[in-house]
């Protein structure tokens, strides 16, 4: 992971919503989700704003009060997490990229290491979900079942 190296959501597979500083990230293909708390959500917002990897060491280094290098290995430690786990990947450097600058906070907060919880109990749910299971006209218009209409052709 170099400082120029910037990341993006693997979107469409990864969605994702942020509640009162909490980050909840679903991975549709993998059927698990995330969490994480309010540094990890900072962190994340500052990823979807196409940041290098040191304009989001610095913008954290704005917003929360930490030891000397701290920050640079948390950061480096979530990053290598989100993309272990494909939430995020790394974006090509040839992309054009104008990154959106956040305000900066009135006061600045204790700085912790963000936390990725991952949850893998309802990969069965997600599988079932069928929202998925449609043609590109998308939902409520269901997929033709191959069965169904080989059936009816022989009939």
């Amino acid at each position: 992971m170099k400082a120029h190296d910037v990341y993006r959501v693997n979107s469409p597979q990864v969605v994702y919503e942020n509640i009162d500083g909490e980050l909840i990230l679903v991975h549709m293909e993998k059927g698990a989700y995330y969490t994480t708390d309010e540094v990890g959500a900072a962190l994340w917002d500052l990823i979807e704003s196409r940041c290098t990897v040191s304009e989001i060491q610095e913008a954290l280094e704005s917003q929360f009060e930490a030891g000397p290098g701290e920050i640079e290995v948390a950061t480096a430690s979530f990053l290598v997490q989100l993309v272990a786990e494909e939430l995020v990947v790394r974006e090509d450097p040839a992309s054009d990229r104008t990154p959106h600058r956040h305000p900066l906070p009135i006061s600045r907060r204790p700085f912790r290491a963000p936390g990725l919880q991952s949850y893998r109990d309802m990969q069965d749910m997600l599988a079932l979900d069928p929202i998925h299971d449609v043609e590109a006209a998308g939902w409520p218009v269901p997929k033709p079942d191959d069965d169904a209409s080989i059936t009816s052709q022989s009939a």
